[in-house]
């Protein structure tokens, strides 16, 4: 590949920069549907869910993160991710998350009031990302 179909990747988080480097795509969780960022993608800039993040190295390694709601920006090959909390996928262990979920699911099921279900059910979503996260690098 090119140098110049390399895209320039910087992952932000309000505790510190997460990553910086070099990609040759970059999938992220949109809020209104995932999407894939290439080498001359359009501009734009979107909301996050929370998700899994896919980044494609120039070497062609993958690496998966789990990340929490945030925003990203393509412009000129230049993409700026701002999330709330980023975790490795090979630094996240599959069956303690599998665990996790049951126990968000069963807190899910019995909170009462919307508060209450919809922050469990955002709690329930990170787990769930977490371990496809872990998932996703662990098959790499």
């Amino acid at each position: 590949m090119n140098a110049e179909h390399i895209l320039h990747v910087s992952i932000v988080t309000p505790a510190a920069v997460a990553f910086e480097g070099d990609a040759l795509a970059v999938s992220v969780p949109g809020t209104k549907s995932p999407f894939q960022v290439l080498y001359n993608h359009a501009p734009i800039i979107s909301s996050l869910d929370i998700g899994v993040l896919k980044i494609e190295s120039p070497s062609n390694d993958v690496t998966y993160y789990a990340a929490k709601e945030g925003f990203v920006e393509v412009l000129k090959n230049n993409v700026s991710i701002v999330v709330q909390e980023l975790q490795h996928g090979g630094e996240i262990d599959a069956s303690a998350m599998s665990s996790e979920i049951e126990r968000k699911r069963a807190e899910w099921n019995a909170a009462h009031g919307r508060a209450a279900r919809e922050s469990t059910l955002r709690e329930l979503h990170w787990a769930e990302a977490r371990h496809r996260a872990a998932r996703l690098q662990a098959e790499l």
